[in-house]
């Protein structure tokens, strides 16, 4: 097992380096090939990586790229709430006053529950939240979209292709509840924010991520996949489903506004930092917007909580906001300790509980600040 690529402050390098090496798992019907970890609690930073970044022999370094996957709708809901600030759109507003002339949405079709249409309903806030009731493209017409992927691996995607897949899988007869009455995860809501970012701004997506987050952040790693040229030093760490390298063999372009970002560890560092310090908004409410949370029944059971493209979490006992990501990313922050956590496993099956993972990082670098 290799530990490489590694910046340290402190004395738990050394235990790190060891529950690294412990969750690397090369082989197996999941494998862990590669883990990279960020950590910060003030001046104090570990950034590294273990194993080999495509399973093989590239040794994994700190600054590997990787799909961040649906960490991206904390960047999209960043992006819808900036407009809000510049009086371009008013979360609030029924999304039909946005997209109603983007013929392929077909707005007032959108969502069926109970014989009822509820198209016309849906506001902004409630995509932002995943309260429109929408299906999910990925889940609901999970055994047809990945057929159709393992058919046709290297299928390009966009806009419109996703939102006729939806229609042909006949996902909007499937809402899961009215607007507003519960919770639902759906990448569609946030393909239809991506579009109404698109349409108000007169750019894509991407060319409004990169000016308004990559570049005044300084984000040299981070790109939209497939949706502009790659950027940065180009060392990709290997996303895996189970076995199947998924870097190696599938375009992923039908991510997009959902989780089409490619990032490293060290860079989302800086977008959750500069996030809750203020340099992304103009007004402190927009942020408190942004992180209060709706209660969700989870599938464990237990109780989750979601805002405008965040996540709350509880990590030993400490209250953190973040997103995870499908291909096995996480990011969190503390705001009261100001502790950062951003990491990637790789791997959408890893065999063990993120949440622990997670936990587990935090109790060894902040327990041990000092040599």
């Amino acid at each position: 097992m290799l530990i490489a690529g590694l910046t340290c402050f402190g004395q738990s390098t050394g235990v790190i380096h060891e529950t690294m090496q412990g969750y690397l798992k090369p082989k197996g019907k999941n494998p862990i090939p590669s883990i990279q970890i960020y950590l910060s609690e003030g001046d104090r930073v570990f950034c590294g990586a273990a194993g080999y970044s495509d399973g093989v022999t590239e040794v994994a370094d700190k600054d590997n790229q990787f799909k961040i996957a649906s960490i991206t709708k904390t960047m999209t809901a960043t992006v819808i709430l900036q407009m809000q600030e510049e009086g371009l759109l008013d979360i609030d507003e029924k999304i039909s006053k946005y997209l109603k002339e983007v013929p392929f949405v077909r707005v007032s079709e959108l969502s069926y529950y109970k014989g009822n249409a509820y198209g016309d309903s849906i506001t902004l806030k409630q995509l932002l939240q995943h309260q429109s009731g929408l299906a999910d493209i990925f889940t609901d017409g999970a055994f047809r979209f990945y057929l159709n992927e393992i058919m046709h691996k290297k299928q390009a995607w966009n806009p419109e292709k996703l939102m006729n897949r939806y229609y042909k899988y006949r996902l909007h007869k499937k809402a899961k509840h009215a607007p507003g009455f519960g919770f639902y995860y759906s990448d569609v809501n946030y393909f239809l924010l991506g579009l109404i970012i698109e349409k108000l701004s007169w750019q894509t997506l991407a060319q409004q991520f990169r000016s308004r987050i990559f570049v005044p952040l300084e984000m040299k790693n981070s790109y939209f996949e497939y949706y502009e040229p790659a950027v940065g030093n180009g060392k990709m760490a290997h996303s895996f489903m189970g076995k199947r390298d998924i870097t190696k063999t599938l375009n992923t372009s039908y991510d997009w506004a959902g989780g089409g970002v490619v990032s490293t560890t060290a860079d989302l560092a800086l977008f959750l930092k500069a996030l809750f310090d203020g340099e992304l908004y103009k007004n402190e409410a927009t942020l408190n917007k942004m992180t209060s949370m709706l209660p969700h029944q989870m599938k464990s059971g237990k109780t989750g909580f979601y805002g405008l493209g965040l996540y709350q979490y509880q990590f030993n006992g400490d209250t953190y906001f973040g997103h995870g990501g499908f291909w096995g990313s996480r990011i969190a922050w503390c705001p009261a300790k100001r502790i950062a956590f951003c990491g990637s496993v790789n791997q959408v099956k890893p065999g063990f509980n993120t949440t622990e993972f997670v936990e587990n990082f935090l109790s060894i670098f902040v327990s041990r600040p000092t040599y």
